[in-house]
């Protein structure tokens, strides 16, 4: 059961889905197990097969839809969601946080041409995502200090902040502004701001974010910042 899960988790990471071979070998199986993991779950529609290569399949996209409308912050902030990526035109994010990473709630895509690759499900850092800072910034300060010193700092551009001192003083910053800004340190040109949401315990649940194409958000950051912490404030209502 823990093989076909990690299965699946790798096909979901893969841009354009993966062959069968290539899936044993990242797996570490034999080729003659991998392929009936695989046959088993195409089967049952969590994978889909195309000329050789594996993709998730619809069987997952339905229990995605399910996993959102039962999440109770999805459910209630689903609605503020869209009218933040209709008001903006770009896509907005919900987030929470699991360990050391955040999983993406719901997603609203925005109009503009530029699409974000992220997909509901999907995890990303704590140290260089708006909605993974925001959150970290926001937790109590034991708690907040003990994650720091356990993350690993991977670098995935050249402005991804990688030294503890420079994280800790980020997150000072976003607690005295009150928001976070992803300034393309986790994907090249993609410009984030995000805040955190709060529930009636004070305690940070999530955060969202309006994240797109650095060419059109960084000169708007002032404006989506008030957008963004309006969008916040609504849902941290919801949850009171």
């Amino acid at each position: 059961m823990g093989r076909g899960f990690e299965l699946l988790e790798l096909v979901g990471r893969s841009r354009g889905g993966l062959r069968g071979r290539e899936i044993a070998e990242a797996l570490g199986v034999p080729v003659s197990t991998a392929f009936r993991q695989l046959k088993f779950l195409v089967e049952r529609g969590y994978l889909r097969s195309g000329g050789g290569v594996y993709t998730l399949g619809s069987t997952l996209i339905r229990l995605g839809n399910e996993a959102m409308r039962q999440n109770p912050l999805s459910r209630l902030a689903h609605g503020i969601l869209s009218e933040l990526a209709e008001a903006t035109s770009e896509t907005v994010h919900l987030a929470e946080r699991r360990g050391d990473r955040v999983v993406y709630v719901d997603k609203v895509e925005g109009s503009r041409s530029v699409r974000m690759g992220s997909m509901i499900g999907n995890t990303s850092p704590l140290h260089c995502t708006g909605v993974g800072k925001a959150i970290l910034a926001f937790l109590p300060e034991k708690e907040r200090r003990e994650l720091v010193e356990k993350l690993e700092l991977t670098r995935f551009t050249d402005r991804t902040i990688t030294e503890r001192r420079a994280l800790v003083a980020e997150l000072d910053r976003i607690r005295a502004q009150g928001y976070a800004v992803d300034d393309c340190e986790h994907e090249p040109g993609v410009f984030c701001v995000a805040a955190p949401v709060f529930d009636s315990a004070g305690t940070v649940p999530g955060a969202i974010s309006v994240s797109g194409s650095e060419l059109y958000l960084r000169g708007a950051q002032e404006a989506l910042k008030e957008r963004v912490l309006a969008a916040a404030a609504a849902i941290s209502a919801e949850l009171r």
